[in-house]
């Protein structure tokens, strides 16, 4: 490109050598021109403000320029500008912290609250008191109150309930716990009270007999403590084996100890640890007024043993054991006909196999020890019974027995004093 060529449609004039930029008045320019500068116009100065550099302007400096309207306006200026920044000033003076935190400690409104500014996180003076900042109230302490009452209406409504017991009943139509009166209760149920509750204080005694049984070298050394010696002696001299325990040794104090029911059986049962670090469960009854010690519940004796039974062999005219259901069936014992049951042996170390015909007596029995409860919805897998077991026909397999009768849904010894 050629720029001394001439453009036809460059409407610029050429730049010549007359043209004199030295000579433009900027302050004539400026001043006929442009709007004022940013920093002659009339604002709020900022907090440090420098008047002296305003005395320093003088009106009619600018070279060429003599009009009154601007001589006006520019005095108009500095006046506005004086007086704004002689206001911040006073302002700036009068504003003192410690003024305004000594009117608030004194509780008198300081003059100047606007210049209180909120801030986040901070609360006005009155609010603060409002909420409880001040008292700092935490939510902790309203919970511990409410807990402690708590606690109180529990034990209040504990110790009402056990004090209160069987001798009075509320009456249906009164309200008022004043209006109480007794009930008549059998005499019968007044005896069983005081023998399950005597029974509950036998822990120690019950301690003693079961340490007694496991030293014991012979049967005759412990003979006398068990539930109708007389009768059972000699069955105990037959099964009876020693425990191993030395001289002297007994089960922990801390054993636990309850008592139940069982119908119109009352006992109680000592479970702890013995000597050799193997569980026992010892089961304690009263023989009229002496608290003696169930051996065959506690040893879950039968007239026959499992190893004997599991060969098909051995009288089963009283056998203890847990029984639960089964689902093992052969051509003899089928399913169509019976329901079928395992029984395991007291330690559960050994088993057979037990059935019912469907629909006889005993085994509606049998099924009612695993039915529902139409109170608790509960149901239990295996139950304590004692079975009376005959053989049966001789096609059917040494380990399977026929259940005869149900003695008891426990092993307690059914014969009584």
């Amino acid at each position: 490109m050629n720029p001394d060529k001439e453009d036809p449609n460059n409407h610029a004039p050429a730049v010549t050598p007359d043209d004199d930029w030295n000579g433009l008045d900027v302050d004539q320019v400026f001043d006929s021109q442009l709007p004022p500068r940013r920093s002659d116009a009339p604002k709020t100065p900022k907090m440090d403000v420098n008047l002296s550099r305003f005395k320093a302007i003088k009106p009619g400096s600018h070279s060429g320029i003599s009009t009154s309207s601007h001589d006006e306006a520019h005095s108009k200026s500095q006046v506005s500008m004086k007086v704004n920044g002689e206001r911040l000033v006073s302002e700036k003076e009068e504003f003192q912290a410690t003024l305004v935190m000594e009117s608030v400690q004194q509780g008198d409104e300081p003059s100047h609250s606007n210049q209180m500014s909120a801030k986040p996180g901070r609360f006005i003076p009155g609010e603060r008191d409002d909420w409880g900042v001040s008292r700092h109230k935490g939510s902790s302490r309203w919970m511990l109150y409410t807990a402690a009452g708590v606690i109180g209406l529990i034990a209040l409504t504990v110790f009402l309930s056990r004090f209160m017991g069987e001798e009075t009943v509320r009456k249906s139509d009164k309200r008022s716990l004043s209006q109480l009166e007794p009930i008549d209760v059998k005499t019968e149920s007044i005896r069983d009270l005081g023998v399950a509750g005597q029974l509950a204080n036998n822990h120690q005694e019950a301690v003693q007999i079961y340490g007694q049984y496991a030293q014991a070298k012979s049967p005759d050394d412990f003979s006398k403590f068990i539930y109708l010696s007389d009768r059972n002696t000699p069955l105990l001299k037959e099964a009876w084996k020693a425990t191993g325990a030395e001289s002297g040794w007994m089960p922990s104090g801390s054993s636990s100890w309850k008592t139940y029911r069982d119908g119109e059986l009352i006992y109680a049962e000592l479970r702890g640890v013995n000597h050799d670090f193997s569980k026992f469960i010892a089961c304690f009854r009263y023989e009229n007024s002496d608290l003696k010690m169930d051996w065959k519940a506690t040893t879950g004796y039968g007239t026959a043993a499992f190893d004997d039974l599991k060969i098909g062999k051995g009288e089963g005219s009283e056998i203890r054991g847990w029984i639960a259901t089964s689902d093992f069936f052969t051509q003899q014992l089928s399913d169509d006909k019976y329901h079928s049951f395992i029984v395991r042996s007291p330690k559960k170390d050994a088993s057979i196999w037990v059935y019912t015909e469907i629909g006889s007596e005993v085994d509606k029995d049998i099924l009612a020890l695993f039915s529902t409860s139409p109170i608790t919805g509960e149901f239990q897998t295996e139950a304590k019974v004692i079975l009376n077991l005959d053989r049966g026909a001789e096609e059917i397999l040494p380990r399977q027995w026929m259940i005869k009768g149900l003695i008891a849904a426990n092993w307690l010894d059914q014969a009584t004093p």
